[in-house]
Parts: C-alpha cells; structure tokens; sequence
C-alpha cells in the first residue's frame, strides 16, 4: 500500500471490467437454460429429443443441456479476471457461431437444434465477440488534485 502526503491510499486496485460483468450474465443464463433443459429432457438419449423438447421455445436435449452448462461455468470463471473474460469471450464466439452455422448446414438433428435456438446462439456468438473486444482500461483513476 502507498500513501500520499495526506494519507490517502494510492494503491491501484483491480478494476472489474465489462467484460467481466457480461460473461457473468452470458454465463447465469447459459447455466439457466442448461439446468431447465435437463428438466425438460432429462439424462438419457443424449443426442435425441423432440422439438417438442423446449425451454420457452427453444429446442433442447441433454446433450445441449450439457453444453449449455459448460459454457455457462466457463463464464461465470470468465468472470473472475478480465483476461479470463476476454478467453470466455473467444470461447463462447466459437460456440455460438459454430452451433449456428451447422444448424444452418445440417438441420441441427443431432442436437435438436429448431430456429430459435440457432437465433440465440448467434446472439451469444456476438455477445462473444462483445466480451472479447470490449474495452479494457488499466491502472487506477486519478484524483482531481493529480490533474493538469
């Protein structure tokens, strides 16, 4: 800890960024929708499913449910530093965007992907990209008294 003349704390303290808070929100809702599909699915026939299987119209089954999850501890471990939050933001990028894409190329059969499910995975694919590239400042403010 430094101190000034006047005794105030000149430490700089980590800031928690943007990045930070919207991997937390990415990652609660991820988890949210991951335990709320097991309910709907279940644990068994991990790659089947109806697209009368749904989570508030989004198609699920255990094995997204899964996915859902993992994506979702990620980001709430994104959420622990910013550089963390940056990776969790590459990742869920390469999720999203990868799990809209085959959907779009192959149907989505083995995941019981349906359309709105593709939709929200290109969201958090941009939410991804938001998290990674959002900006990042460093260091600690100045006080009024250290201005020019």
């Amino acid at each position: 800890m430094s101190l000034n003349l006047s005794g105030a704390d000149l430490s700089v303290h980590p800031r928690t960024t943007a990045g930070q808070h919207l991997s937390l929100i990415a990652g609660v809702l991820l988890i949210v929708l991951g335990v709320a599909g097991f309910a709907v699915s279940g644990f068994s026939n991990w790659t089947g499913g109806t697209l009368e299987q749904q989570v508030i119209g989004f198609a699920v089954n255990p094995l997204s449910s899964a996915m859902h999850v993992v994506l979702g501890v990620l980001g709430l471990l994104g959420r622990t530093g910013a550089r963390r939050a940056r990776w969790y933001g590459i990742v869920l990028f390469l999720a999203g965007a990868g799990l809209f894409a085959y959907a779009a190329l192959d149907g989505g059969a083995p995941l019981n992907l349906n359309w709105p499910i593709s939709t929200l995975h290109a969201v958090f694919a941009c939410l991804g990209l938001l998290i990674a590239f959002v900006p990042v400042r460093t260091g600690r403010r100045r006080s009024t008294a250290e201005l020019d």
